[in-house]
């Protein structure tokens, strides 16, 4: 099956507060990763997220890019620090 991928408002913003070079990174490697296997690469998620699944890249910081599918398109919602994803999750989900 052939995914289309886009990213959400949110996710956009998101992307525009990184770093270049983790922006380019995440344009050019780990988005094309997600859309050619969404669900070999990622876990689903529980809680306030439930449902939707977590891509996981980098160390220090880690970084997390959180999407869901329906059908043949990935919405990519919310993409930050680990840290900081699941609490804005929170707040998202209240």
């Amino acid at each position: 099956m052939a995914f289309n991928i886009e990213l959400s408002p949110a996710a956009r913003r998101d992307l525009k507060r990184l770093p270049r070079d983790i922006q380019e990174e995440i344009l050019f490697t780990h988005l094309p990763i997600i859309q050619a296997d969404p669900y070999a690469v990622s876990g689903f998620l529980q809680g306030a997220l439930k449902g939707e699944l977590s891509y996981h890249f980098g160390r220090k910081p880690e970084y997390r890019i959180i999407y869901f599918i329906e059908g043949e398109l990935i919405t990519v919602t919310i993409i930050g620090k680990r840290e900081n994803i699941y609490k804005r999750a929170k707040r998202r989900h209240r």
